[in-house]
């Protein structure tokens, strides 16, 4: 019966994360009931325990595969690495923070297999130690994700969506794209798994991160002309603001570069926080390296 499962490749990127990796993910992996699956691990320049704890895991766990990044390159790098290494007919993309149910993959398969023309599924996670309540489902994370291999021969991670060393957004970037083609993405509640964000040394520019990261792809398919133009109309908007202590209207926080019109707001509070370095790079991302990234890169870092 076996012969006839779909073979099933999880791929986690981790960076720093012996402990979560301890105590969430290989506990909680080890408890899958479904019974063709290989996991890969992508240490993305762990200078902590990290490669220790998985040097031992190497040692006693079946079909596990370890791979080591020469620096750190980011998570979108390394989940495209560790797909180039991965055999599964389905991926699936797990947090190194997050512990899928026994029967995860087993749903999973399940979907995959009675609808065939599901591409990509979103699974159901339970946030735990975040901002929101606790045990708290969502969905459309990429805590849990997956994909059929034949989606990611020809869809790959965008390693250009690394601002603040942050990879907020990929994802949904990477969804995106792959909905556009006319490809079935679905959620599925029962795929489930729980979340429990651990400390990350990037968190605190997360959101400033995903937001550049969403700015670097709406600039994509836009136009430079307009962005430059954003730049000079937050001038008078930053001072409106000052002057009237009212909020942005709706009107620029729908805009397509809400974050280039907001950009000399923001720069005075960077600065009136003593936040100087903060301002200088969001200033060199805005004007120079998501225009230059946008029109000009390539989606994908090779390895």
């Amino acid at each position: 019966m076996n012969m006839k499962l779909p073979f099933v490749s999880i791929v986690i990127s981790t960076f720093n994360r012996a402990s979560s990796l301890r105590s969430y993910s290989f506990p909680a992996i080890a408890k899958l009931t479904y019974p063709k699956y290989e996991i890969i691990v992508v240490d993305d320049g762990s200078t902590d325990d990290t490669q220790n704890f998985l040097k031992t895991c190497e040692d006693k766990t079946e079909n596990f595969h370890l791979l080591r990044n020469d620096r750190n390159r980011g998570a979108s790098f390394s989940r495209n690495r560790g797909v180039d290494h991965a055999k599964g007919d389905i991926i699936v993309f797990i947090d190194d923070d997050v512990s899928p149910f026994p029967d995860c993959l087993d749903e999973l398969v399940k979907v995959y297999t009675e609808e065939p023309d599901v591409m990509v599924i979103w699974g159901c996670i339970y946030q735990y130690n975040g901002s929101g309540s606790q045990g708290t489902p969502t969905s459309g994370t990429g805590s849990l994700w997956s994909m059929r291999r034949a989606v990611f021969d020809r869809f790959r991670f965008d390693t250009n969506l690394r601002y603040f060393q942050t990879p907020a957004c990929d994802e949904h970037e990477l969804a995106r794209r792959i909905q556009k083609q006319g490809l079935k993405i679905i959620k599925c509640e029962k795929v489930q798994a729980n979340h429990f964000h651990a400390p990350a040394e990037n968190r605190k520019y997360r959101g400033l991160g995903g937001d550049l990261n969403h700015l670097y792809e709406k600039l994509q398919s836009g136009s430079i002309s307009e962005y430059y133009s954003c730049f000079i109309l937050g001038f008078p908007l930053a001072l409106k603001r000052l002057l009237t202590k009212s909020e942005f209207d709706e009107r620029v926080r729908q805009h397509r570069y809400k974050s280039v019109l907001y950009t000399p707001y923001r720069l005075l509070v960077f600065i009136k926080q003593g936040q100087f370095s903060i301002a200088a790079k969001w200033l060199f991302y805005i004007l120079i390296d998501i225009p230059l990234r946008a029109k000009t890169k390539t989606l994908v870092e090779k390895h």
